[in-house]
């Protein structure tokens, strides 16, 4: 249960009146004033701290001209994915159509391939076809993933662990890719399990280069993170912080009321110049058309 906000002492459920039973002070209105202000410092530091990631996520996307083409270049291997990758012919009982393989004919074949017969592959006489093919296709899937992560995970790219984390992502993208594509590259072109590549996965390795070659430019360039200027009770946040470790909460807390004060005298001043010129305006109006 809550404390008195006069004398502190522990309330019961059972004193639910509006007078504490111990000094008689009315619980709701005591000070009322004083909470208010505390509740809105609280309120004020944490949108402080909650502002700063939004001015990260925002400068992580616009912070600068690369950054902005950055969010292209990321998404731009997608494309490729609708070409012909490899030309690939299976074994009969492997119950997928051979031929041009893109991300559509993986899709809509998905629910006929028999990953047993594949697996059984193998142990049989194509154990070495079946396990390069199986290696590239777990690395292309990889990559594949790897460019959604990638930009989603671009919003945190101006976060403390943002640089290394996209260099992460980017290093095991092109390793991925270009490993399915050895992969392919070194299967023999005879026997029932073969595939070659086609000219779609080359443009998807070029892609995630690009991609790669970018995300290290930003990354080498930086990007500055421009912070939207707060304040706790009129005072800047930042001046707030050195304050309480020189002041007691009753110094501060009058520092705000003389900044409020003086913002509230500010804007009156401001609302009555603009009245007065409004005023003036129409006065103006009035004699042109008489």
């Amino acid at each position: 249960m809550a404390n008195c906000p006069k004398c502190g002492v522990k309330l019961k459920p059972t004193d639910w009146r509006q007078h504490c039973p111990s000094c008689g002070a009315n619980i709701v209105v005591y000070d009322l004033q004083e909470r208010l202000m505390q509740d809105a410092d609280i309120a004020e530091v944490q949108y402080y701290y909650f502002q700063k990631r939004i001015d990260r996520v925002k400068a992580s996307f616009v912070g600068t001209k690369l950054a902005i083409i950055r969010i292209f270049t990321s998404l731009l291997p997608i494309i490729p994915l609708f070409l012909p990758l490899i030309r690939v012919t299976f074994p009969e009982n492997v119950g997928i159509p051979g031929g041009k393989i893109t991300l559509y004919s993986i899709i809509n074949n998905v629910g006929d391939v028999d990953v047993n017969e594949i697996f059984s592959l193998l142990s049989g006489d194509m154990k070495r076809d079946a396990s390069l093919f199986i290696a590239a296709a777990v690395m292309f899937a990889v990559s594949v993933v790897l460019i959604l992560v990638h930009f989603i995970l671009l919003t945190l790219s101006c976060s403390p662990k943002g640089k290394p984390r996209n260099i992460i992502q980017d290093v095991i993208m092109l390793l991925t890719s270009v490993g399915a594509a050895v992969c392919i590259l070194i299967m023999p072109n005879a026997g029932k399990l073969t595939a070659s590549l086609s000219y779609g996965a080359y443009i998807y390795i070029f892609l995630q280069i690009v991609s790669a070659v970018v995300d290290f430019m930003c990354i080498k360039q930086g990007i500055p993170v421009v912070h939207k200027q707060c304040y706790v009770g009129g005072i800047p946040i930042e001046e707030y912080f050195e304050l309480q470790k020189t002041l007691s909460p009753e110094e501060i807390r009058a520092e705000q009321y003389k900044r409020l004060t003086a913002i509230q005298l500010e804007n009156e001043k401001k609302i009555a110049e603009d009245e007065a010129k409004k005023h003036h305006n129409l006065s103006e109006e009035a004699v042109t058309s008489e």
